[in-house]
């Protein structure tokens, strides 16, 4: 619930947007069987819904394919080229000197964002960029090119692919969108994301965090070293690209359950994905409603079971206390600062 209500209320858009979409990520995920009774439900007499709709076609859709058609619909759009040079690239350590403190700043602003479930990087790139101008000597350059901002805003978004594994290997939620489909490849295995990881799967726990320190040594090296030549592959023409997308796409959907439902699943998430970016709808409520809700599901019947049908533990337990208190304040903070706000312009 918390992690809905923190990407609901920081996406772009409205708040009531963010919530519609992911409810909407919460429903499409019950029809099929019921985890708890073992019963059949939604499937409308369908019985390729028996099964329920996968979350790779889901997730493929929603983002790759959704992008796909929006490509499509703007393929005759012309763009300017900018000529890549390699000169200059890497930071002198004069600069690293420089911004020593605003790199360090930024680098724990990102990695809090991160923690954060599905707030995502740029919410931590522009908190960084916001403190870094507050913070400068020269707060005017800023939004021409200024060497504070572009070291503010690249380390937090940076910092935020760290940060957001926390909730995932420590409480079982994405961080981010990314960590969607690690979550999704782990639960594909029948490995629960969780408090219990490092217990029941130690090599994974500490593989995922070997992975991200050679991954970040990795990246650094290629993306130095190739620039220029993955630069060169926006010149390909959309009509050459994205025919080829396409057909991994199919083949991702296709390959997880061997059944061509998927892949009309896939076409019509890939619908609701470009409708949603036409609408201006933020897609990650919508993929965490989906990923979540069959955990929550789950876990809510158990502790009702045990609590013989009472939802007092909810609120009486310290810990679900303090996360349904911060998902109240999420919820109603953009009205009291609507209120607020409107008091002072009376005033």
């Amino acid at each position: 619930m918390m992690a809905m209500v923190l990407i609901a209320s920081v996406s772009r858009g409205s708040l009531i947007k963010g919530l519609l979409s992911g409810f909407f990520g919460m429903l499409v995920v019950l029809p099929g069987i019921d985890p708890a009774a073992g019963d059949l439900r939604l499937t409308f007499g369908f019985h390729q819904m028996e099964a329920g709709f996968k979350i790779m076609p889901m997730l493929i859709g929603v983002f790759a394919v959704g992008q796909i058609f929006n490509e499509i619909v703007d393929i005759e759009l012309k763009f300017t080229m900018i000529k890549m040079r390699m000169k200059g690239i890497l930071m002198s350590v004069q600069d690293i000197k420089a911004q020593a403190i605003n790199l360090l700043r930024s680098s724990l602003i990102g990695t809090w964002i991160g923690i954060l479930p599905g707030i995502g990087g740029s919410i931590g790139s522009i908190m960084a960029y916001t403190m870094a101008r507050n913070m400068s000597k020269t707060p005017e350059k800023f939004g021409e090119g200024s060497e504070e901002g572009i070291v503010a805003s690249e380390s937090a978004n940076n910092a935020t692919i760290a940060g957001a594994l926390i909730p995932l290997i420590s409480m079982g939620i994405p961080g981010s969108i990314v960590d969607i489909f690690l979550m999704s490849g782990m639960m594909i295995h029948s490995i629960e994301p969780g408090p219990t990881l490092i217990t029941s799967h130690p090599q994974i726990f500490y593989g995922i965090i070997s992975a991200a320190l050679v991954a970040d040594i990795l990246m650094f090296l290629i993306m130095t070293g190739a620039m220029g030549m993955i630069a060169k592959f926006t010149k390909v023409p959309k009509y050459y690209t994205l025919p080829v997308i396409m057909v991994f796409c199919v083949l991702g959907a296709y390959i997880e359950g061997n059944r061509m439902f998927d892949v009309w699943a896939l076409l019509a998430f890939g619908g609701v994905g470009f409708v949603m970016k036409k609408a201006a709808i933020p897609p990650a409520p919508f993929i965490i409603g989906a990923v979540l809700t069959p955990i929550a599901e789950v876990k809510l019947r158990s502790g009702l079971q045990i609590s013989g049908g009472s939802f007092l533990p909810l609120i009486t337990r310290p810990v679900s206390c303090v996360f349904l208190i911060t998902c109240a304040l999420f919820l109603f903070w953009p009205l009291f600062k609507k209120l607020l706000g409107r008091e002072k312009t009376a005033a």
